[in-house]
Order: structure tokens, then C-alpha cells, then sequence
């Protein structure tokens, strides 16, 4: 079944087995939805409170607030969400999540697991890629801030990002369709359309399509004697365009006031081309925006999700929920892993390997797929209370299977042979089990105090998981010598073969195995006391702790835990007669076997490569502490501002460890000593200010200008701070590292900087529809998520960033029936 049929088939069953019911049922009265009182009403505590009475440092988004703020997907939410900051990764098409300086930037396969965990309507995404990183049609955004692992669970270490998704109305047929185009030839579409089918079913479509041109240009082929030029890549898709497309359906059932069940499909996806690694430092004649290529780009991304959410009041006081979900994500992609930064010579050294060595690099997933399902039942209060109380059961299982190849070749791709290695993940599991429980005591009209506990079992374990890598085993000299049959390198061969097919279909290539497995448990605890403490005027304390099981590792080890103790206070108050929101939160959280995770590669004497890998580490822990806050004010009926900064420390407790990206993960002379270093994607000041205005013309209709900006202070891309730690050992003769700790620190570093965003829109008196011209990123600031290094250590490091967009423009046209 192709990946089309699948998202299509999947979405069709929906809706299928939904008139089916439909059928069948007899009407029933509409339950009423609507809060009256204006508050905005979330789910943090696993039922709806408004957010000003929820004791949890929370921010929540709703679709309007999105599409006034330009927000499309999770990176474009950053800014708005206090010590919120993402990374991207290339070559998986991830988007990676840090909150309070604590995220983990390989959590994008089988091979790790985040810090920030993403709920979709309730239910964990493991992994980043696919429609969980869009926002289209939804109902509101909730980004929880600190530990939510007694009632959310795996990964929600510092906290959790909760999509949920527009539900269908019983009894309303309405819909919106908007239209988006831009610089860069920038065309979406996106809508919704809202279906009552009887008084007790209700169906929503909803479907996005956006696509862009790459970023990144291509340069001209070098124009080198002995260079193939057709080798390079100069036109077709660019690096850093996006073409993606979801699709949803959705359906509410509700036979009777007290049973209801909201079921969707969704499918996804993704055509368009990884982000790249840019030059730092351009070389002379060519722009930031661009690259020297000889791997084109390619990305062939798919997802597929059902989701289910049953409710049933088993009497006035107590409810049932059984809430359920599957997702497959998958596909492949291609990326230029070495980003051009060392061009071809035309010059071979004296075994006639082209120069420079090692020059090319190509990442590609030939293949993965990574399938998930879990399963929680609820049983909890409602209604008011003495006590409000929660039990719930939770499991989930996760199989991955993934061949991810690098092929590394001298010179150019058409160079000679350099190293080669396939990685293959066929069967890479992990299951989780859980059970909980939480109260709130209402101890007075304007005390509560809350208890939780959740006991966590997890089991990861891969099995037939090898590594088929290149040795020069059983080859001659005259099969090692360039064109000789040991030096062709693999450039996804074979793509159906298993590892051990593969090792016997490449001459000097051997295998090793991943086969491992562990368990791990945990019982994690909140202790939290709120009260109103003055009209409008909410205060809070709590303690908590985070737990993320131990991880399994390419060479069949093992990685502890990590745990997180977290103490927090936190004000929410409203005054001047209600239209200003100010919300604080100060927090100290403590790390115990803090994860870290990065590509290190060995190499032999000769400085040739032996392996690559992801290895995870414990350091002994890590530190965070700030302040957050968020401002809403309507300063009049016309104009608006809000606000959120945050001020924040972080601290890297001992930690030796190897900088992948400059030296050779086998020598002595490596190992550093990280110990007070800051984390990575920490600033110790950010803010985003914005401010809009109504002009009310006298028809009635309405003109709004919209003015962001984002501020933060400088900050580093990696836990390793650039190259300024003190090494471990003497830097011993036979490792031969002469410039050992010599690179500086810049080239880890954003420095500090400014990224606006401007927009007008006009509105009709009736709104039915809008029309908006905007403009993002004014200052055209060349703002890195990441750093890295190419050429280390046989040659100077040339040092390279992912970017966030240059500036983009465009106009929006929406309109509502």
C-alpha cells in the first residue's frame, strides 16, 4: 500500500464507520460548550479549569491568537511562549524543542527521547517529524511549563506542548478557507469545514497545504581541472524549501448527555527538502544563503494518525474516559552532510586519493518507519467538590525500525572512496506502563492543597538492530586502490537486503550488533498549595519531579535515567477591571543523570574513520532556574499588548566528554571536563513584545497594524560552549593534536539580537472575512539554531549553523461562510 493510500484509507474508515453509527442512533438535546465568562479554558490538570484558576505555569493559544501572531508550526510559537527555544535537525526533517535550557537535540529517531513532550488531543507524539509540528485548525495551543509527569507521563521532563485540535459542533454547519501567498513563491490554502449530520453526530474537515522555495541557493559548480562539474547540483529544489500537506477528519458522536465520543484521522505529508548546515564564514563571492552541493535534496515524509477520546458519566459525580491513539510516521530523505565546506582541489595525494580528504559526505534514510500506540484509561470527579480526584492507567508501545546511510567519499562524489557505513534498526521497541493518581483538597473557599503520584515502568530493547560498516577486511591492494571493488561505497544499494545480506553484497564491510535491552521504573510525586489571595488574584507553590527512563544506545549499551526535582512558585492576577493579565512563575529545577547526546566518530592512526555513532551520556546533572512572565493588557477597546520574557540561569554539572564535531571520539587527548558550562538554547533574557491597534472606519470596518518584536541575549548552540574546556589529560604526543582547544567560542554561539514581525489586516463590519499583508523577520538577522564543524580534525574545522528563515512577506486573504 503506498503512503497516499494509507493517509487516504485511514481517513476514509473514519468517516465511513462514523455515518454507520450515525444510522443507527436516536436524537439527543446539545450539550452547551460556551464559557460564558470570557476566561480561556484548559485542560493542563486533565480537566477544563479557566486558565487564571489553574496553579501551573501555562501559556494558551487559541486559533485567532495564532493566525494574529503568524504562528503556522511549533517554530514560529517560540517566540511567543516564555523559555521556549527549538533547534532543527536536517537530515530526519525534526524540529527539536528545549524549555527552561533543558531540551535534547538527537531526540529525533530511535535513538533518543525528548525533554518536552507533544500531546495531540491528549495523546503522546513521540517524535517530532509530521503533522504534530503544524497548527491548522485548532481549537487552542497549550504549552505547559515544569515537570508534568504525574498526570502527562513519558518525556514530559520540563513539560509538555498540548495541541488540541478544533472539534465538531453539534446542530452548526459553518466553515473558513484562507489563502496565503508570499516571496520565495509562497502558496498555501488551508480551511475547515464544520458538518452536523444528526442532533447527536457531527463531522470537521480541516486541510493545509503550504509550500515554499528553498533558502539556500545553489553556487556554481567549481570550475576546477580534473572536476567533474555535472556532479554539483545547480538547479531544481533548493535546500530549505517546504511543500507539505494534512488533512483531518473529525467526528463527534454524544447519543445522550452522558456519552460522547470524539474520534479524527489525519494524515500528512512532506515533500519538500531538509534544512542544511550553512557556512559561518562565507566563502569569498558567495552569499550566506547558499551552498556548494553535490547531494541533492530530498524529502519523502509521511504520517498517519487515529485518535480516540470516550467519555461517559457514570453517575452526576464521576466520569469514565478511555482515550486511545495510533500513529505511523515514516519516509525517507537525502541531505549534504558536508554542506560544500571543503570545495575539491583537482589534486590527489600520494596514494591517489582525491583532495581534500574526506570532503563529501551524504546522509541518507533509505527507509523508517516508527509505529506507536497507546492506551490510558481515566476515572475521575466532577462537578464541584471537597476533593477533586483523578486515577488513571496508561500504556503505550513504540516500534521503530529505520537503515539510515552515510557514505563519505575524497574530494567531491565522484572522488575517491573515503568510508562508508549502514545502520539498521529493524526492530527497535519500547513500552511503557503506568498508573496514577492525583487530588485537590479544597481545604477553604480560597485554599487547595494537590497531591500526585505516578509510577512508571519502561522497557526499550532492540533486537536484529546492526551495523554494517566499512573495514577493508578480505580486500587486496588492488581491490582497496581507488576504482578498485572495495571503494564503491554503498549510496543506498540494496535497499530490500537485511544487514546480513547487505555485509555479504559489500566487498570489506562487517557487521556488528545493537542487541540490547533494560527496564527501568520510577515513582514521581507533585505536592502543590494554591489560594486566592485577593480578589482576581491567585498564588501558588509546588514541588514535583520528572523522570525519563534510561536509553539504548547503536553499540548495544546502556544509558541511567535522568530525574528531575522541581520547586516553583507562581502569581496570576487581573486588574483594571479585568483587562490586564499578569502571570509570574520562578523556578529552581535540579537534574540527576542528565542525558546528553551527540554523533562522535573514531578514527583509525591514519586518521581514517572506523565508525560514527550517536552516544548518549549521563553527566552527573544539570541546573535551571528563572523567572517567567506573561502580560495581557486591552489598554483601551482598541488597543492591545502583551508580553512574555523570561530571565533564566542554567548550570552543567560534571560531565567528561568528547566534542564530536572537532575531535576523535577514540583518543585520550579528547576528553574535556563541561563542568559549569551553560546549556544549550539558554538565554539568559528573552522577550517578545507585541502591540496592535483598531481603526474603525466609519462603515464599521476595522484596520489593525500588528507589531512584534523578540529580543534575547546571547546564547550557545551546544553544552559544549565552543572549544574553551579544559582537557581531561595531557595532550599526549602519540594522539597528535597540535591545535587542541585553539577554536574560540563564537562559532557555539547566537549572539544577541532583535527579529521583528509586522502585518495590517482589514476587516469587514460583518467579518465575514479578512484580508492582511505582513512582513516577518524585518531585520533579515541570520539567527542560528545550531552549530556545527566539517573537516575536524585532519584539517582546520570549517564551522557551519541551520538558520532560521531570511526575511519573508507575503499577503493573506481569509474569509468565513
Amino acid at each position: 500500500m503506498t503512503r497516499q493510500a494509507l493517509v487516504a484509507s485511514t481517513a476514509l474508515a473514519a468517516c465511513l464507520f462514523s455515518v454507520s453509527i450515525a444510522k443507527a442512533q436516536e436524537t439527543a438535546p446539545q450539550a452547551a460548550s460556551n464559557n460564558d465568562s470570557g476566561d480561556i479554558i484548559v485542560t493542563a490538570t486533565r480537566r477544563e479549569t479557566s486558565l487564571q484558576s489553574t496553579p501551573i505555569a501555562v501559556s494558551a493559544f487559541s486559533q485567532e491568537t495564532l493566525d494574529r501572531q503568524q504562528v503556522k508550526d511549533v517554530t514560529d510559537l517560540a517566540r511567543f511562549v516564555p523559555s521556549l527555544q527549538f533547534n532543527q535537525q536536517g537530515d530526519q526533517s525534526a524540529v527539536l524543542l528545549t524549555l527552561r535550557g533543558i531540551g535534547n537535540d538527537s531526540a529525533y529517531t530511535e535513538v533518543a527521547d525528548p525533554e518536552v513532550a507533544i500531546y495531540i488531543d491528549g495523546i503522546y507524539s513521540p517524535r517530532s517529524q509530521g503533522a504534530s509540528v503544524l497548527m491548522y485548525d485548532m481549537e487552542r495551543v497549550e504549552v505547559l511549563r515544569g515537570p508534568q509527569g504525574t498526570l502527562f507521563g513519558r518525556n514530559a521532563t520540563v513539560g509538555a506542548l498540548s495541541l488540541i485540535s478544533a472539534k465538531p459542533k453539534l446542530g452548526v454547519f459553518d466553515g473558513n478557507v484562507e489563502l496565503t501567498a508570499g516571496n520565495y513563491d509562497r502558496f498555501g490554502v488551508r480551511g475547515a469545514i464544520n458538518i452536523p449530520v444528526t442532533d447527536t453526530l457531527a463531522f470537521r474537515v480541516a486541510f493545509v497545504s503550504d509550500r515554499h522555495d528553498g533558502y539556500a541557493d545553489f553556487q556554481p559548480a567549481p570550475n576546477i581541472p580534473g572536476i567533474n562539474k555535472s556532479a554539483f547540483v545547480t538547479t531544481g529544489k533548493k535546500y530549505y524549501a517546504a511543500d507539505q500537506q494534512s488533512g483531518r477528519v473529525s467526528m463527534l458522536w454524544k447519543p445522550s448527555d452522558r456519552f460522547s465520543w470524539d474520534l479524527s484521522a489525519e494524515g500528512f505529508l512532506d515533500n519538500g527538502a531538509p534544512v542544511i548546515g550553512l557556512l559561518q564564514a562565507p566563502r569569498p563571492g558567495t552569499k550566506r544563503w547558499s551552498t556548494l552541493s553535490d547531494t541533492a535534496p530530498d524529502t519523502d515524509r509521511y504520517s498517519v494518525a487515529v485518535r480516540s477520546a470516550m467519555n461517559y458519566d457514570i453517575t452526576d459525580g464521576i466520569q469514565l474516559s478511555y482515550i486511545a491513539g495510533w500513529s505511523r510516521i515514516g519516509g525517507s530523505t537525502r541531505t549534504d552532510a558536508d554542506a560544500g565546506a571543503l570545495p575539491p582541489t583537482g589534486q590527489v595525494d600520494a596514494d591517489g586519493n582525491d583532495l581534500p580528504l574526506g570532503a563529501f559526505n551524504e546522509n541518507r534514510t533509505l527507509s523508517s518507519r516508527y509505529d506507536f500506540q497507546s492506551h490510558e484509561v481515566q476515572l475521575k470527579s466532577t462537578g464541584d467538590n471537597a476533593i477533586d480526584w483523578i486515577l488513571g492507567a496508561y500504556y503505550s508501545h513504540e516500534k521503530n525500525k529505520i537503515r539510515f546511510d552515510i557514505d563519505q567519499r575524497n574530494g567531491y562524489r565522484d572522488g575517491t572512496f573515503s568510508w562508508a557505513g549502514s545502520f539498521i534498526q529493524a526492530n527497535r521497541q519500547i513500552d511503557s506502563r503506568a498508573v496514577f493518581g492525583q487530588a485537590v483538597w479544597h481545604a477553604t473557599d480560597w485554599l487547595r492543597l494537590t497531591g500526585g503520584l505516578r509510577y512508571t515502568k519502561d522497557k526499550k530493547e532492540d533486537i536484529g538492530g546492526r551495523n554494517v560498516t566499512f573495514s577493508g577486511a578480505g580486500c587486496t591492494p588492488a581491490q582497496s586502490a581507488p576504482g578498485g571493488i572495495c571503494q564503491g561505497g554503498i549510496f543506498g544499494a540494496f535497499p530490500d537486503a537485511t544487514a546480513a545480506e547487505l555485509v555479504t553484497l559489500l566487498p570489506g564491510f562487517g557487521i556488528s550488533n545493537n542487541d540490547v535491552k533494560g527496564k527501568w521504573d520510577k515513582l514521581t510525586y507533585l505536592a502543590r498549595v494554591d489560594a486566592d489571595v485577593a480578589p482576581g488574584t491567585l498564588a501558588y507553590a509546588s514541588l514535583s519531579t520528572g523522570f525519563k527512563s534510561g536509553n539504548i544506545q547503536d553499540n548495544a549499551g546502556l544509558t541511567d535515567p535522568e530525574t528531575l526535582t522541581n520547586y516553583e512558585v507562581g502569581l496570576k492576577t487581573r486588574f483594571l477591571d479585568r483587562r490586564v493579565t499578569l502571570n509570574l512563575a520562578a523556578y529552581y529545577s535540579d537534574f540527576k543523570g542528565y542525558q546528553v547526546n551527540q554523533a562522535v566518530t573514531f578514527r583509525d592512526a591514519a586518521g581514517n574513520v572506523v565508525r560514527s555513532q550517536i552516544v548518549t551520556q549521563n553527566a552527573e546533572g544539570a541546573k535551571a532556574y528563572g523567572l517567567e512572565a506573561e502580560l495581557n493588557a486591552n489598554l483601551t477597546d482598541n488597543d492591545r499588548l502583551q508580553f512574555s520574557g523570561t530571565i533564566q540561569k542554567t548550570k552543567l554539572e560534571d560531565l567528561e566528554s568528547v566534542d564530536g564535531r572537532l575531535y576523535d571520539g577514540g583518543k585520550a587527548s579528547s576528553v574535556a571536563q563541561l563542568k559549569g558550562n551553560e546549556l544549550a538554547h539558554a538565554p539568559r533574557f528573552s522577550a517578545t513584545v507585541s502591540y496592535e491597534h483598531d481603526f474603525e472606519l466609519a462603515s464599521g470596518a476595522t484596520i489593525t497594524p500588528r507589531f512584534t518584536t523578540h529580543y534575547e541575549t546571547k546564547s550557545w548552540l551546544s553544552y559544549f560552549n565552543g572549544d574553551s574546556n579544559p582537557f581531561v589529560s595531557a595532550n599526549l604526543p602519540a594522539d597528535n593534536m597540535p591545535n587542541r582547544g585553539t577554536n574560540g567560542t563564537d562559532w557555539d554561539r547566537q549572539k544577541a539580537y532583535f527579529r521583528s514581525d509586522a502585518s495590517i489586516r482589514f476587516s469587514p463590519a460583518d467579518g465575514k472575512y479578512s484580508v492582511e499583508a505582513f512582513v516577518q523577520n524585518i531585520e533579515n538577522n541570520k539567527i542560528r539554531t545550531g552549530a556545527g564543524a566539517f573537516g575536524a580534525p585532519r584539517y582546520e574545522p570549517v564551522f557551519l549553523s541551520n538558520l532560521q528563515p531570511p526575511r519573508t512577506w507575503g499577503v493573506r486573504a481569509r474569509a468565513n461562510f
